[in-house]
């Protein structure tokens, strides 16, 4: 096999992508404060039992967030994100996990939802071209993956952490991809029911945005979370995973900062 052919299937890997974001987030830490703390990192997430490498983990200067980071390389293709509901354009809510240790003891390990900038369109439907319909859509894969990842890799922390140390770490998952990323809006009163068809829908490119939808079999409800009636169980079940187009992540790390009144009940 020639190099051309070896640089072919070379390229045709995710490695490169990976790779090249490290790169990235490394030469440009002096803007965002960003660092990568772990790359090809094992995870095992004893609730479910999955198991897999996470990309990249990436850590914020002050030692407190934690990024779980997968890269996603494709060719040529948009991600089209639905968003029927003018309110899910600028959201500032996600759902995050949480780990606390005080006094000898953890006062928080779970999932907590927080206020954080940047403030971006929030959808739970992504449309791929050229997907299988047959099959599970490719970002959920994905982000139940990340979400997953996100838990054991936080729970692995907590198993190795140094109990002579206070602790506070929030974990936060995250899509980063070469495809562009489009939002459709649309007024729901406007989907034909003859061929379910959208009519008058209107897109925009945008750099990141929330991707929100209950991507685990399982979930975990908070001590302090009361639930009731069928829109709290839903939200129980939600994960949020951020999704980035590779170009702009130095610029989402610029962005990225939580909201200190939403830590409340968790430090």
């Amino acid at each position: 096999m020639n190099d051309d052919k070896l640089s072919e299937a070379v390229n045709r890997s995710g490695f490169p992508l990976q790779i090249g974001l490290e790169y990235l987030i490394n030469q440009t830490r002096s803007s965002h404060g960003w660092k990568v703390i772990y790359s090809e990192h094992s995870w095992k997430n004893p609730t479910d039992g999955c198991s897999g490498f996470i990309d990249l983990v990436l850590e914020n200067k002050h030692g407190t967030s934690v990024l779980i980071v997968e890269s996603k390389r494709v060719l040529e293709t948009s991600w089209v994100f639905l968003i029927e509901d003018q309110k899910q354009l600028r959201r500032r809510h996600a759902k995050s996990w949480v780990m606390r240790y005080i006094d000898n003891k953890f006062t928080y390990f779970g999932s907590k939802e927080l206020t954080l900038e940047p403030t971006t369109p929030q959808s739970q439907y992504c449309v791929v071209d050229g997907q299988d319909p047959k099959s599970k859509p490719m970002l959920e894969r994905v982000g139940s993956d990340v979400v997953s990842s996100m838990e054991g890799f936080a729970t692995e922390e907590k198993e190795l952490y140094l109990k002579d140390r206070e602790a506070f770490r929030i974990y936060f998952g995250v899509v980063v991809t070469t495809a562009k990323l489009k939002v459709c809006s649309f007024d729901p009163a406007k989907i034909s029911t003859t061929d379910g068809k959208i009519q008058d829908a209107s897109y925009t490119e945008v750099l990141y945005l929330r991707f929100r939808k209950q991507l685990l079999s399982h979930y975990e409800i908070p001590k302090h979370y009361a639930v009731g009636g069928h829109r709290e169980i839903a939200r129980a079940k939600e994960s949020t995973v951020f999704v980035v187009n590779a170009e702009a992540l130095p610029q989402f790390l610029r962005e990225f900062e939580v909201d200190d009144n939403s830590l409340r009940g968790a430090v």
